[in-house]
């Protein structure tokens, strides 16, 4: 479930600041097994709501298709699709998407894995400290399951050294948003590695990477969308007690692109999450986190472009914002419900979610969500106070 994934979209224009928005709820599952024939789905949906006095509506239908094939000597190729199509009011628009095709495959303790998929960092759910090597999300992947988000092409390996697991990936084609006119660019790559070690109740990780920001960063001085590279220095850990699982994610940004109103400049900045899971009974499970981050020198003012076009919006040096979800199922598992709370302490967004599905059989579910955000004049929500949306599908699996 991915209620902010409009929201990030709407702050592409803030640079750095839309990477920072793209709160996840659900990892995709990266292991190939043999399905023996194609997996297929059919949505139809609607979904209305209201910004700034203007209605939202929109209806839709989607395709997923997704498989698993068993190549022998070769490994296993797997693949998935999306292809949707809606109305929102100025006529049918139609996308398609690869999201998957990857071919996987292992010998004694190497395994590799070649194609287009998705790579998840870090251990605390939602928050974008660690898990930032995928490109980010379009409107056309809300409410698309978590195995079917876009992912970008990647070449990786896991060593398996004992009980520790190494792992590196390269992208020779990586995917940045820009919301403005690009500056131009040449060929750019990222590589990242990641070491796993097991410890009783828990494991930890440390992450080392030369990536691309998801998003670009606007320049003042000449409203043109930049992407530099950076480095990431990380870690992160997790230990589970009793019916608590607690988390870490910490990371090191050097780099990082910002601007002044005379142009842009590369800064340091230290990100910070800390998250808890609680298992409350076997069925519900209650998530909370808290993310911060720290520019390491705050020496003149910073800025982004209004979303609205007014002037510019200055940037502090330190940002704090908070996550809290609660989700049960009853029915035996039929119905799943979630409610999802997810802003900033000083109040300059706060965007409440509610969702519901319903399997009414194997072949049928029925979802349900609605989306509030509130958000302070003069930051880069603004544009989006007020907003809700409702919508509501029904999912056909073949």
């Amino acid at each position: 479930m991915r209620y902010l994934s409009f929201i990030t979209l709407a702050l592409l224009a803030n640079g750095v600041a839309a990477q920072e928005l793209e709160f996840v709820f659900d990892e995709p599952a990266l292991e190939a097994a043999d399905t023996g024939g194609p997996d297929l789905s059919f949505t139809l949906g609607t979904t209305y709501g209201e910004l700034a006095g203007t209605p939202l509506r929109s209806v839709f239908g989607r395709m997923d298709i997704g498989a698993t094939h068993d190549l022998g000597a070769l490994g296993y190729l797997e693949w998935a699709a999306t292809a949707r199509a809606a109305d929102a009011g100025l006529g049918v628009e139609t996308a398609f998407a690869l999201n998957r095709l990857t071919l996987q495959n292992s010998s004694g303790d190497l395994s590799w894995k070649i194609g287009k998929y998705r790579i998840g960092w870090g251990e605390v759910e939602g928050a974008p400290v660690l898990d930032v090597v995928n490109g980010a999300l379009s409107l056309d992947t809300v409410g698309a399951p978590g195995d079917e988000l876009p992912g970008q092409w990647f070449l990786g390996a896991d060593y398996f050294a004992g009980s520790a697991t190494v792992s590196a990936f390269v992208n020779v084609a990586p995917e940045v948003a820009h919301a403005l006119p690009a500056a131009p660019a040449g060929a750019d790559y990222e590589v990242g590695a990641q070491v796993k070690i097991p410890f009783e109740n828990g494991e930890a990780s440390l992450y080392a990477a030369r990536l691309l920001p998801q998003a670009g960063v606007v320049n003042m001085a000449d409203f043109t969308s930049y992407a530099e590279p950076y480095t990431l220095l990380g870690f992160s850990a997790n230990r589970a007690a009793g019916d608590f699982l607690f988390e870490i994610d910490v990371a090191a940004k050097s780099g990082l692109q910002r601007s002044t109103l005379a142009g842009l400049s590369p800064h340091d900045r230290i990100d910070v999450a800390l998250g808890v899971e609680y298992a409350a009974s076997n069925t519900m499970q209650i998530t909370a986190a808290l993310m911060a981050q720290r520019w390491t020198e705050q020496t003149a003012v910073y800025y982004i472009p209004d979303p609205m076009l007014g002037p510019p919006i200055a940037t502090p040096q330190e940002s704090l914002s908070y996550m809290l979800s609660v989700r049960d199922t009853w029915l035996d598992g039929k119905l799943s419900v979630s409610a999802n709370l997810l802003g900033s302490p000083d109040g300059a967004m706060q965007f409440t979610g509610l969702s519901a599905s319903y399997a009414v059989s194997d072949a049928w579910k029925i979802e349900g969500n609605a989306g509030f955000v509130s958000a302070a004049p003069g930051t880069p929500f603004s544009m989006l106070d007020g907003m809700q949306q409702f919508g509501i599908s029904a999912t056909y699996y073949y």
